[in-house]
Parts: C-alpha cells; sequence; structure tokens
C-alpha cells in the first residue's frame, strides 16, 4: 500500500512557559510562528484531517489537553513538519507526544498484532 499515505497523530499539553504569557504574547506566537509553519505544511500537501480537546474521563485517560491528526503523502513530509516545529519553538512552549506511520487497512493491523513478537 505504499500510495495509502502516512499519518501523523500530535498530542500536547501546555507548557509553564505557555500560561505564563499573556493572551496578546501567545497570539502573536500564533501569528508569526504557527500560522506561517502550517500554511506551508498546507501548501507542500499536508492536511488536517480533525483535531480534538481531550475530554476522556476514562481510566485510561491520558494528561494531555490537544490532539491533531495529520496526513501527508510520505513519511518525510511528517517528519519535516516535526523539525519545523521544533525550529520554531513550539516544544518551548508546549508538551508534545506523536504517533506515526503509512497508513492501512484493519486487516493488516490486525495481522500485524497476531504475528508481532517484540
Amino acid at each position: 500500500m505504499s500510495d495509502a499515505g502516512y499519518v501523523l497523530t500530535e498530542i500536547w499539553k501546555p507548557r509553564a512557559a505557555w500560561l505564563a504569557l499573556s493572551k496578546e504574547e501567545r497570539a502573536a506566537i500564533f501569528e508569526q510562528k504557527v500560522v506561517p509553519l502550517l500554511m506551508d505544511t498546507f501548501e507542500k500537501g499536508g492536511e488536517v484531517m480533525t483535531v480534538a480537546i481531550n475530554d476522556n474521563d476514562g481510566a485510561e485517560r491520558i494528561d494531555y489537553r490537544y490532539m491533531a491528526i495529520w496526513k501527508f503523502p510520505n513519511k518525510a513530509m511528517s517528519d519535516e513538519l516535526e523539525a519545523s516545529a521544533k525550529a520554531a519553538g513550539f516544544l518551548d512552549y508546549f508538551e508534545q507526544v506523536n504517533f506515526s506511520g503509512t497508513m492501512m487497512d484493519p486487516q493488516a493491523l490486525n495481522a500485524d498484532m497476531i504475528a508481532f513478537n517484540g
């Protein structure tokens, strides 16, 4: 499935440095750094599939507030977004974890789960 695409899930929460900023300072960071980064990603073929704010209250809930799911034509573009966000200083203000991989059908995933030995 080489043409299936590549997916990146970003999960993040604000650091103390973000919370210490005024709303005006936060807006300036978005205008000067985040929006240009996003526009560049969209122009290169990246697509936001969805975003969400964590409202899970189950036992398996993780302590992160935000989530974005991206779709890219390939892994290189996903890697570029991760590197660009870091270079733009996003990780100075937000603690983030990522999960990414080649998109596949559920049967292929199930087969890997059955066959995987660690």
